[in-house]
């Protein structure tokens, strides 16, 4: 390792211990940005959250639990399906009720069975890929999300979710040719019919800054691991450095790294008070290490991020992934 970076990895050990003690201490997690509307930060305070039943097993092998709902969020659901136990939409409800605690099993049950009534109802799909992402089975959440691409084509959260899990496969052409197609129906006429208060069109990127910045970053990711800088470049510098961004503040400072505003230094000196966690921006920065010549930087963050116990994170899923490749277990 030169000097250069050996310096760097001291200060990046330094920063990613300040960063996950501030995470630990922290009462209410940070901001987790997933840019969907099913965001993965529970609604009550998870300091020291009660431990529920096991979902599954990490990519490098650590028991992932549920949260125990203490204020009855799911009950209510459950009873208002019981009521009606073939109405699709309280099938959903009840599903997504179960997200913020981490109790994707049996979410996954329920959207099963919403599918086996509305085969052609493309939520179900898209909710039941993504807590198939969550518990680290890619091989069942990618055909669900190709089936939800094929019965919703326009969606920005159908096209958001696919695009994760197939980079989280290793599938990164596939990955960013997916981000880009969402990216291409900014001014898409049948993309900007589709938008309603219930469905997020992939013609938001044209309008909604903070949906345009997540699908970038994440579409700048893929094309780096997929060897196509000409057209990294091109998206990075498509984004202007001065976008009033709000929620996805960690994924706009990654773009603004990627142009060489913000150093990898400030974006991981994270407190307790910091906007995003470390596994957000930190994976775009390790990711960004990884394929410019530094990896054991690289395997640094990846290191500090799959110590963080928010195991549903796309960031840290993608940490274990790359952690588990190198160690010849993925």
């Amino acid at each position: 390792m030169t000097s250069r970076n050996s310096k760097l990895s001291a200060s990046l050990s330094l920063l990613l211990t300040i960063a996950l003690f501030a995470c630990s201490v922290s009462n209410q997690p940070a901001v987790t940005e997933t840019s969907s509307p099913s965001a993965e930060a529970p609604t009550t305070e998870a300091a020291a959250p009660a431990v529920g039943d096991l979902q599954a097993v990490s990519l490098l092998g650590e028991n992932l639990y549920a949260q125990v709902d203490t204020e009855g969020v799911i009950a209510e659901a459950d009873a208002a399906l019981a009521a009606a136990p073939d109405d699709v939409e309280l099938l959903i409800a009840a599903g997504r009720a179960r997200r913020n605690f981490w109790q994707y099993r049996g979410a996954i049950e329920l959207y099963t069975r919403a599918i086996a009534l509305a085969p052609d109802d493309w939520r179900a799909y898209r909710f039941r890929g993504h807590r198939h992402i969550s518990l680290r089975e890619f091989d069942l959440a990618v055909p669900d999300l190709e089936r939800a691409r094929s019965l919703a084509p326009h969606n920005w959260d159908v096209a958001y979710h696919l695009g994760l899990a197939y980079f989280v496969s290793g599938r990164f052409d596939d990955a960013a040719n997916e981000y880009l197609r969402c990216l291409a129906m900014s001014d898409d006429p049948d993309a900007n019919a589709a938008q309603s208060d219930d469905f997020r069109s992939c013609s938001q990127n044209a309008d909604d800054p903070e949906s345009m910045v997540a699908m970038t970053e994440w579409a700048v990711r893929a094309l780096l691991r997929a060897d196509r800088n000409n057209d990294a470049d091109r998206l990075i510098d498509g984004v202007a450095p001065d976008l009033a961004i709000e929620t996805n503040v960690a994924y706009y400072n990654d773009m603004l790294f990627y142009k060489g505003l913000m150093s990898a230094n400030e974006l991981l000196d994270l407190d307790e008070d910091s906007p995003y966690r470390l596994e957000t921006v930190g994976f775009g920065i390790a990711n960004w290490m990884l394929v410019n010549g530094q990896p054991e930087s690289a395997i640094e963050i990846f290191e500090g991020i799959v110590a963080d116990p928010w195991w549903p994170g796309f960031g840290r899923i993608a940490a274990e992934v790359e952690l588990a490749r190198m160690r010849g277990g993925a």
